[in-house]
């Protein structure tokens, strides 16, 4: 046994300083190797790598836009003149975060199938209670199709809240260079250019609409019609209004800056004075019984054990 032992720590010895031997003869040669693979094999395999997944990509993402043109046209056939202007309308108003109504429909719908689809597959011929699994069908393909309606109304709340909140600094900023002598079409281009948001994305596409040839008081009037504020479009009809009698500009914008200032404080108040009957609810839910049970509980526990006599 101590023979075996020896001979396999002789051949260990052996092949280690084999291989010291080795590498101190080699090491010329195999640090050349190293940096001609570093600086000339690695890049050209990684933009090969690179390369094929590109390709993967473009090849999937054309497969996607494919379908999803044929759908498309499929529901372009469907879909009524109402129900078409009923999602525009609420495209319209959430920006849209969608092409048109029809690709709405078809996320719509593509949703719906794959939320419901997996569990007609894969749980329900597996299942002893089937109606209970239909159900649970149905109730998916609902939340899909109303979720991205759902995502339409907060992408409304939040469009509509950036815009009021960016109205003053917006208006102020036109109303200066009002001032300084610039005219309102290029002063409202100068700020939409210059400040990011959906308040600037809109005066750039009435901007567009007045040079393909919409009078100012048109293209006003549709943006008025497409941003659903109330605030909004009190002043954009202030400003209409200003155009059609001719009254100066920076003077309008000038007390218009001043009204919205006045009612964003106005609505802080209103907000500071709903935050206690918000609070409410989740103090007698969740905060006071948390307290009862801290201050009454040690009692209970007491009157539980030893009774009233303990």
């Amino acid at each position: 046994m101590l023979d075996i032992i020896l001979l396999f720590l002789l051949a260990g010895f052996a092949t280690s300083l084999t291989a010291a031997i080795l590498l101190t003869i080699f090491k010329k040669q195999i640090a050349f190797n190293e940096r001609v693979n570093k600086y000339f094999t690695e890049p050209q395999k990684k933009q090969s790598e690179d390369f094929l997944e590109d390709k993967n990509n473009k090849s999937i993402k054309i497969a996607m836009e494919t379908y999803w043109n044929k759908g498309t046209e499929l529901l372009n056939k469907r879909v009524s003149a109402t129900e078409r202007k009923k999602l525009d309308m609420l495209l319209r108003n959430a920006g849209y975060p969608f092409k048109s109504a029809i690709d709405f429909r078809l996320f719509q719908i593509v949703l719906s199938l794959g939320l419901s689809l997996p569990i007609f597959f894969l749980v329900l011929p597996s299942s002893d209670n089937k109606l209970l699994i239909w159900v649970m069908m149905l109730t998916l393909v609902m939340l899909g199709f109303r979720f991205p309606i759902f995502y339409l109304g907060k992408k409304k709340t939040a469009r509509i809240k950036a815009i009021n909140v960016s109205m003053p600094d917006f208006f102020d900023t036109v109303n200066l260079l009002l001032e300084a002598g610039m005219g309102l079409d290029l002063a409202l281009l100068e700020v939409s250019k210059k400040i990011k948001g959906p308040l600037a994305d809109e005066f750039l596409q009435t901007l567009e609409d007045m040079k393909l040839g919409k009078s100012r008081r048109e293209a006003f009037y549709a943006l008025r019609k497409r941003v659903p504020s109330d605030s909004f479009q009190s002043i954009i009809t202030s400003l209409i209004q200003a155009d059609q009698l001719g009254i100066g500009m920076a003077k309008v914008l000038g007390n218009l800056t001043v009204r919205i200032r006045e009612q964003r404080r106005e609505a802080a108040r209103e907000q500071a004075m709903k935050a206690p009957v918000k609070m409410l609810f989740p103090m007698v839910f969740f905060i006071f019984p948390s307290i009862f049970i801290v201050i009454l509980g040690p009692l209970a526990i007491t009157l539980i054990t030893k009774g009233l006599s303990g």
